[in-house]
């Protein structure tokens, strides 16, 4: 029988990242990367895949989320998918709102789980992504986001990433 963790990770896989990747080979997600992430688009002229670095991405001029991965462009592509397909559920944000796109490689690359979480933990200690508040919260994981849903787009708001006066 497999752990809850196996499991989650299995669903993210087949629903998530797989269709991500075909998502980025298509022309449509080319076009929006080449057009709305061009850091995306040079961190990948450079590096086929990046392997395990912590990275950040940025909306707005204003960092939303820090992470890591042992496959970093391909993790990137995923949000990339996200952000094209539905940046309201997974960032707050309307597409409409979106004015530039960032995803920014922070770390060379760490082999080691173990350092790579915590240079993602320290990152996100330091520049407090807007989803991601919990960082000084005893038991909480730095990396744990705001729930999905209204949560995220007042969060949006308050961090000055979304202008109401649009």
């Amino acid at each position: 029988m497999k752990n809850n963790y196996a499991n989650t990770f299995e669903k993210y896989l087949k629903e998530e990242f797989k269709p991500a990747q075909e998502w980025a080979a298509s022309s449509k997600g080319k076009d929006y990367i080449s057009k709305m992430i061009p850091s995306l688009a040079e961190i990948k002229s450079k590096e086929d895949d990046v392997l395990a670095a912590v990275y950040e991405i940025k909306i707005n001029s204003i960092s939303v989320y820090i992470g890591q991965s042992l496959r970093t462009v391909r993790r990137l592509y995923t949000h990339a998918c996200h952000l094209c397909d539905a940046p309201e559920v997974y960032f707050g944000i309307k597409q409409s709102e979106i004015q530039t796109i960032e995803m920014i490689i922070l770390t060379p690359p760490i082999l080691a789980e173990k350092a790579r979480l915590q240079a993602e933990a320290e990152n996100i200690k330091s520049k407090k992504p807007v989803l991601q508040p919990y960082y000084n919260i005893s038991g909480m994981h730095a990396d744990a986001c705001i729930p999905r849903g209204n949560a995220r787009r007042k969060a949006m708001i308050n961090a000055g990433a979304i202008s109401l006066d649009a």
